[in-house]
């Protein structure tokens, strides 16, 4: 299918819905890289995380929103949802360690081309682990701006679409080494994902559970079909009596019905129960900046606000 074929809505649900596998399974691949990291179970590397999520509503999606308000605005017009879902996770924890007290700045969002042009074929779809691969070792993360020798200031899917025949050229994966994720682990529990949220570290999940496109009274949307896709988790509810991750997805506002928190346009909270399936399949990885995962106070978001 060709990128021209993409670009709405509409038609990314109609594609996941009808088959379309943009989330590639390879276990193998996923098992090559547990064996090449350090720190490949959250459960080793975050050990010292194990509780703080819990009976706390936790928005580091804010963290994000509060820099750049159209951050998840952007439509798929490829099959390359997993480095949406992994340029959002990884956003997420850049922006939420800024707010922690890094001395970066936030000036751009992530850019998705170059991770989606590292899966090393010219077909569409990607794994999430050579995509957290990339971030970490292979390459890094580039931004949503126009360096000179390459312009990634408005995204174009047809550089990450080429690249995957003929590789990211090396000037562009130079520049993405000099900005590395420190650390990506795997998530194997829903109380995993809840103290990584919790203090903030975003997350790309992999999985083949479709949704409903609209949301409940709740702003949850209800299992529906089959996706085999990529999406961020942006936040987690652990104190309302209805427990629930907040998912983000990379084709714009293909759903509607009620929001908390304020969510953004595109987004929708997943049940625990539902999290867990997801997680099951070893899809789910988060990102941390830095050597290892310290733990971390969110800002006050007020919450409250958001409801």
């Amino acid at each position: 299918m060709a990128d021209a074929d993409w670009g709405t809505p509409e038609k990314c649900l109609e594609m996941y819905s009808g088959g379309f596998v943009g989330s590639i399974c390879d276990k193998d691949d996923a098992n090559k890289l547990m064996g090449e990291l350090p720190q490949p179970l959250f459960s080793f590397s975050g050990d010292r995380l194990a509780g703080t999520g819990q009976g706390l509503v936790s928005l580091p999606f804010r963290s994000v929103l509060n820099r750049d308000p159209r951050a998840y605005s952007e439509i798929q017009t490829t099959g390359d949802c997993v480095s949406h879902s992994t340029r959002n996770a990884a956003d997420i924890s850049r922006a939420v360690e800024i707010d922690a007290g890094d001395d970066e700045g936030y000036h751009h969002r992530g850019a998705t081309e170059a991770i989606y042009g590292s899966r090393g074929y010219g077909g569409q779809g990607m794994t999430c682990s050579q995509a957290a691969r990339f971030v970490n070792s292979q390459g890094g993360l580039l931004l949503r701006k126009d360096y000179g020798f390459a312009d990634f200031s408005e995204y174009d899917s047809r550089k990450g679409s080429r690249w995957g025949r003929v590789g990211v050229p090396d000037e562009i994966a130079s520049e993405a080494r000099r900005h590395q994720v420190g650390t990506i682990s795997l998530i194997t529990t829903a109380e995993e994902a809840r103290d990584a949220l919790a203090n903030g570290y975003g997350i790309s999940c992999c999985s083949s559970l479709g949704f409903s496109s609209y949301r409940d009274e709740d702003g949850f949307s209800h299992r529906k079909g089959s996706w085999n896709h990529a999406m961020a988790w942006i936040a987690v509810d652990d104190a309302y009596e209805r427990r629930g991750f907040l998912v983000v997805n990379s084709w714009g506002r293909f759903n509607t019905g009620p929001k908390r928190h304020g969510q953004p346009d595109g987004s929708f909270w997943i049940d625990w129960r539902i999290a867990a399936k997801m997680i099951a399949q070893r899809g789910t990885w988060t990102f941390s900046h830095i050597d290892g995962f310290p733990p971390k106070a969110l800002p006050n978001y007020g919450a409250e606000d958001y409801l």
